[in-house]
């Protein structure tokens, strides 16, 4: 069901917004590659930096979640963008390591700042129909980070790694071209999407009677992060070996990130919330041996593989945010930065592992088998995660959620009349 105006112009604000945090976001990842040899970087100096801006864009927005659900945070919907803009577009003007981990650490918290507030805002535009409120959110997020490498890819081919500064004036330029729509959309609901600070509640409330489920999708979430995070990262590492220049690199990143995004699209448009089960665990189970094939292809094919893993672990992702937003109703910020912070985190500290791992044998290939043993994982762990009742988004853990005497309500609905 699509949200009345001018929700509907907030869940577009919010996916908008998404689209160029993720762009931001995903510019790095053909750089990855070349980071060593333009601040002389050993391996382990290398996996180093991608660990620490894994774990900053990751881990913290648990934090930012937190203090959203406390105090007035839309703020952060501009801050952690502007942040993410200046300080990623400025990573090619210095050759100090030390200066390109400051950066990392800045931009990764603008991009973590952001994610709990928008994944709210947007889940609260539609919360009779979660999973297609957070498709439309997650697709804009990926339709960054499919053009993401490919520009960057190409800008670092022509202008070099200074060449990245001319990424401010772009990003500066989409900030100020959003600000009307987020403005009006924000004023036009603010009352009703209630999306300002809500009394404070202990963890230990928020997690009562729900401790297994969160962990289930927790887990599920991060064994499929392993391959949605790792195989871009891995592919740079693979085509830089074979020779492939930085715009190869981002060509078949931005082909696997286009793919995740049309799976977001498909499962925004096409999926009925009866289904969604079946997607959480058949999606992961027929992407696994496109990645043990993947690896052995090169050009067209290898891109070609690449944009169908992306689609089908598309697909899914958006149903595991939700989920967890139906898990922790009392909190959405919270549940939001464990499906997209937290999960994101774990994956990708363990693809961290992968790379100084391949680095030292020198062989990328078996990372990809590595994401193959991840993925049949989260499939077969899918046969615990709770049933879903109803089309109101209401899932089974929300029945143990009911025994809960916590002191706070729920997000309340959105009106349906503007």
């Amino acid at each position: 069901m699509k949200p009345a105006s001018p929700l509907w112009s907030l869940l577009y604000f919010a996916a908008a917004m998404h689209c160029l945090v993720d762009l931001v976001a995903g510019s790095l990842n053909p750089l990855w590659p070349l980071m060593d040899g333009h601040y002389a970087l050993t391996p382990w100096q290398g996996a180093g930096l991608f660990f620490l801006w894994q774990m900053t864009t990751s881990l913290s927005q648990f934090f930012f979640g937190m203090w959203g659900d406390r105090f007035d945070s839309r703020w952060l919907l501009w801050a952690g963008p502007l942040a993410a803009v200046v300080c990623l577009g400025s990573i090619g003007l210095t050759k100090s390591p030390i200066i390109l981990a400051q950066l990392l650490v800045v931009a990764g918290l603008g991009i973590a700042a952001f994610h709990p507030e928008g994944a709210a805002l947007a889940g609260s535009c539609a919360p009779e129909n979660r999973s297609r409120a957070m498709s439309i959110f997650t697709t804009g997020g990926f339709i960054g980070q499919s053009i993401g490498p490919y520009c960057s890819g190409n800008i670092v081919e022509w202008l070099g790694m200074r060449g990245l500064a001319w990424g401010i004036l772009g990003g500066l330029v989409a900030l100020i071209m959003l600000a009307p729509l987020g403005i009006r959309a924000m004023r036009g609901r603010a009352a009703a999407t209630r999306i300002e600070a809500a009394p404070p509640v202990r963890l230990s409330q928020l997690f009562r009677g729900r401790v297994w489920p969160v962990t289930l999708v927790l887990l599920i979430g991060s064994l499929r992060i392993i391959a949605a995070a790792g195989v871009p990262i891995l592919l740079g590492y693979l085509l830089e070996a074979r020779r492939g220049t930085a715009s190869d690199i981002g060509f078949v990143q931005s082909a696997f990130m286009l793919g995740i995004g049309l799976g977001g699209l498909t499962c925004a448009t096409l999926l009925q919330r009866r289904h969604e089960k079946a997607v959480l665990w058949v999606c992961p189970l027929l992407v696994t041996p496109v990645l043990l094939v993947m690896p052995w292809m090169s050009g067209l094919a290898l891109a070609g593989l690449a944009s169908l893993s992306g689609l089908l672990l598309g697909i899914s992702l958006p149903v595991l945010i939700s989920r967890g937003q139906e898990l922790m109703p009392d909190s959405q910020r919270i549940a939001s930065s464990i499906t997209m912070g937290v999960s994101w985190g774990v994956g990708g500290g363990v693809v961290s592992i992968i790379l100084i791992v391949c680095q030292s044998a020198g062989q990328f290939e078996p990372a990809f088998a590595a994401f193959a043993v991840a993925t049949l994982a989260s499939s077969v762990l899918c046969f615990w995660l709770p049933e879903t009742k109803g089309p109101s988004g209401v899932s089974a853990a929300s029945e143990i959620a009911k025994t809960d005497d916590l002191s706070r309500k729920p997000l309340p609905t959105p009106s349906a009349n503007p």
